[in-house]
């Protein structure tokens, strides 16, 4: 009955419910963290607390649930998978850089070693779980501790973490219980129906088109996903506070790995490298996907500490690399 309704709405049918649902996702985790935000205020919770928390796991919801949905309710590990490592490839080739293009993007290397080093190590670590082609509950238990450890040492150093995730506005009145309780479960609700029908509509798309399941979960649910992401780091760039901005994306990028993928592996165990994966581009290089997130992570390295700048130039060459990526992705599936 679905597969006809969409084959009746045809491709600029289910290219619509894309854009819908991606606005879900985006109002659906706003709402979620507002709510979560004014429950924490009223029993007097630390607000940098609040920050590692709420907002934290409230700004990756969108990947999770839609990855969530892909793997266990659609059987689709190859979207699941490539929308996280999509979403982080999107946080730094596509936001950093666009953000940075907009305006250069100051940063203090010290404030963010720590950080940079930390998520390099669980992108390594995840390679090492791609190896045998499979993530086990094993493996994303792992994940999750490392994930508890990561928050224990931001809530130890806060004086280092402080940029890590967006602000908390404390300043806006109190919500009653009720309407707080009522953003909570309105903000679930849309991100489960945007899940829902954003991965169906992806499957659509790429099953209609002949199109790999993989570009479609690397690029356009990445992309939909990351949307909180890319539109605070905008406007960030153009009111000029794009500094902020980089913390909250490699925060999000180490949230991707260890509570998506980790919380995801927990549960059902996760097939990172299926044989409807294969093109001859992974054929050759078979953790292409995982080399390349590796890739942008690691750059971050040098644009940082050479000159505690990210300008135009480098971005441009962020922006660029992300893009023949994606173009080379395409050329092969």
């Amino acid at each position: 009955m679905l597969a006809y309704f969409q084959d009746l709405l045809g491709l600029p049918g289910n290219i619509a419910i894309l854009a819908i649902c991606g606005l879900l996702l985006y109002f659906g985790a706003e709402w979620l963290i507002r709510g979560g935000v004014d429950l924490a205020r009223k029993y007097n919770v630390k607000p940098f607390v609040i920050g590692l928390t709420v907002v934290a796991y409230g700004t990756s919801m969108p990947e999770f649930v839609v990855s969530f949905f892909a793997h266990l309710v659609e059987d689709s590990d190859t979207i699941s998978l490539g929308n996280i490592i999509g979403s982080n490839i999107t946080n730094i080739g596509l936001i950093l850089g666009l953000s940075a293009l907009i305006h250069p993007v100051h940063i203090l290397f010290q404030s963010i070693r720590n950080q940079l080093l930390f998520l390099l190590s669980v992108s390594l670590l995840l390679y090492v779980f791609a190896i045998d082609g499979t993530l086990n509950r094993i493996e994303g238990s792992v994940l999750v501790m490392l994930l508890f450890a990561y928050l224990a040492a931001l809530y130890r150093f806060p004086e280092r973490s402080e940029e890590s995730f967006e602000e908390v506005d404390l300043h806006k009145p109190l919500l009653a219980l009720s309407a707080s309780l009522a953003l909570v479960a309105l903000g679930s609700t849309l991100l489960s129906a945007g899940a829902w029908g954003f991965v169906r509509s992806s499957i659509w798309i790429a099953e209609q088109f002949n199109i790999s399941k993989l570009f479609i979960g690397l690029s356009i649910v990445a992309l939909g996903t990351s949307l909180p992401e890319l539109a605070t780091s905008v406007v960030a760039a153009l009111k000029r506070e794009s500094e902020l901005s980089i913390g909250n994306l490699i925060g999000s990028n180490i949230f991707n790995i260890l509570f998506v993928l980790g919380g995801i592996g927990l549960i059902e165990p996760l097939s990172l490298l299926a044989p409807s994966r294969q093109t001859p581009a992974t054929l050759e290089f078979p953790h292409l996907q995982f080399i390349v997130m590796l890739g942008f992570s690691l750059v971050l390295f040098p644009l940082s500490f050479r000159r505690n700048k990210i300008g135009r130039l480098s971005g441009t060459l962020l922006l660029g690399s992300y893009l023949v990526f994606y173009w080379q992705l395409f050329a092969q599936s």
